[in-house]
């Protein structure tokens, strides 16, 4: 199963794994599973990271970065 995840689901992945439900845990570790991710989702962390949200301190390139060593392990 293709699974496009949104940008909430991508940080949580990164930061915040203890507020993934369990069902989208599984259906994100599931193997068979292939996960996508929107260039969209990259824009909107990087306008969360210029807006300087306290909440808030992804780093933009290190995040892309992971990312895509996690798309395309070695």
């Amino acid at each position: 199963m293709n699974l496009l995840l949104d940008t909430h689901l991508l940080i949580w992945i990164g930061f915040e794994p203890h507020r993934l439900s369990p069902l989208a845990r599984g259906f994100i570790e599931d193997s068979s599973h292939l996960l996508h991710f929107s260039a969209a989702s990259l824009r909107e962390i990087a306008i969360k990271c210029l807006a300087k949200r306290p909440d808030f301190t992804a780093e933009p390139r290190s995040f892309r970065r992971g990312l895509l060593a996690e798309a395309n392990p070695p």
